[in-house]
């Protein structure tokens, strides 16, 4: 999912943009999307809650151990494999293109500033499924974008390629 926090007027998707009072063209807010579970998923997960559980009952009425203890430590497994997720931070970007200055920063990395004129953006589609958005100076290439959909990583790059290319000369 991404949010945009400042887009000038006039450019694409501008209108949905949140106004804040600073000197950058573009700001972006990148994030990870952690929607609830669907229906479906519920449905599959209690399934499965139920299965294990079968499995841990039936052969234990004959005095057999080894299946309930590895069902019973599969279904901890999984519940806590789930509370985790639920507990961890949603991996997440800022990117803000000012006159002459890109700044780019995530939850898990440094904060990177390089220059405008000597920035490009790079979409690698080498895996249909799976475009990846690079940042490229001379000097460095920064992956952007990695928390989001095909969908939305499209869309931000029109925006980024949009912005890079009007503060060119």
């Amino acid at each position: 999912m991404y949010s945009i926090h400042s887009c000038p007027d006039g450019q694409l998707n501008a209108d949905l943009s949140i106004r804040h009072q600073c000197h950058t063209n573009l700001i972006l807010h990148l994030q990870e999307n952690r929607s609830y579970l669907p229906q479906e998923a519920r449905v599959a997960f209690t399934a499965l809650i139920g299965l294990f559980m079968a499995m841990a009952i039936l052969p234990a009425i004959k005095g057999e151990l080894l299946v309930p203890i590895f069902a019973l430590g599969t279904m901890t497994l999984l519940i806590g494999a789930i509370e985790w997720h639920q507990r961890s931070q949603p991996a997440s970007e800022w990117l803000a293109i000012e006159e002459n200055r890109l700044f780019w920063t995530s939850n898990r990395g440094d904060p990177v500033d390089l220059p405008v004129r000597a920035t490009r953006l790079v979409q690698d589609e080498a895996v249909p499924a799976r475009m990846r958005l690079f940042l490229e100076t001379q000097w460095q290439r920064i992956e952007i974008g990695r928390c989001l959909s095909l969908e939305e990583k499209r869309a931000v790059a029109v925006l980024i390629h949009h912005e890079l290319a009007a503060l060119r000369p």
